[in-house]
């Protein structure tokens, strides 16, 4: 058998959404938006037999403290390939190019704990994390209910501002273009938005209790407040960076992992990889 690997192989798009969908759970509008509205900003990798893809694997282009990264997300080997060692090879091949394109760190997130093992043995480090912290309704409105922040909520901020304003440090930063997709994405599967020009959120709300999977803000109690004007939830559950005050005293849970593609860059801990895909 012999395998091309290939990048950005666009006439191979049709063929990719439907390993896609073959590979994964995932409604065929949100697969469609992701080549609709990502890709450029995101290289694909493929490796192919006889001019047909049998697996992929997506580099999305971000940074992290300043320096070129991407997250890896969609790795997939149509049925029959599976176990031959062509993912582990196709991965090598990205990370090669994308090396020599600049990038100093590699971010993905195992769907699933045997996954973590598998790519344990690829390189990567399981040194991504996020914390998360539980509110009742009657503590996000104390919180809403006292805010003190200078500034107003006309001030016009993109997602990208609130990034570095809300995360701070040793999280992995996306542009505006990857989030407004992600907003579109997530209400594919009932998710809301809750945005005000000083906070977003990306909100799975069931039996009661919020589940906010990807916030930033100003000010906490701003978000608190826009939060509670869109939702009847009584219960909060907040995932977020590990750095963030609003998460002290609350426990930090393994998140992702990644791995450094040059050997004078150390990997930093506690690295927050924030929006993630299948």
């Amino acid at each position: 058998m012999k395998l091309n690997f290939e990048k950005n192989n666009y006439k191979y798009i049709p063929l990719l959404k439907n390993l896609w969908l073959a590979c994964f759970e995932e409604k065929s509008e949100a697969v469609d938006l992701f080549f609709e509205r990502c890709m450029d900003f995101t290289s694909i990798y493929t490796a192919s037999v006889e001019k047909k893809p049998v697996a992929m694997l997506f580099l999305v282009h971000s940074t992290l403290n300043g320096k070129k990264a991407h997250y890896l997300c969609s790795a997939a080997t149509q049925g029959e390939y599976r176990n031959l060692g062509i993912m582990s090879r196709l991965i090598d091949f990205a990370l090669a190019d994308s090396h020599k394109n600049g990038d100093i760190y590699s971010l993905l997130f195992p769907a699933n704990e045997k996954l973590y093992y598998y790519y344990e043995r690829l390189g990567y480090k399981a040194l991504c994390s996020a914390s998360r912290k539980v509110f009742s309704r009657e503590e996000l409105r104390r919180f809403a209910d006292n805010r003190q922040s200078n500034l107003p909520l006309e001030n016009s901020y993109n997602y990208e501002e609130l990034q570095s304003l809300c995360l701070k440090n040793y999280f992995l930063f996306q542009n505006n273009k990857f989030i407004s997709f992600a907003t579109d994405y997530y209400s594919l599967y009932d998710c809301e938005t809750v945005k005000s020009d000083n906070c977003f959120a990306l909100i799975d709300e069931d039996n009661g209790t919020a589940d906010v999977f990807y916030s930033l803000y100003t000010d906490f109690s701003v978000l608190a407040e826009k939060i509670l004007e869109n939702t009847t939830a009584k219960r909060f559950v907040f995932t977020g960076n590990p750095d963030s005050e609003i998460y002290n005293n609350s426990i930090i849970e393994k998140y992702g992992m990644i791995k450094s593609l040059d050997n004078n860059e150390k990997i930093p801990e506690n690295t927050y990889i924030g929006i993630t895909l299948s």
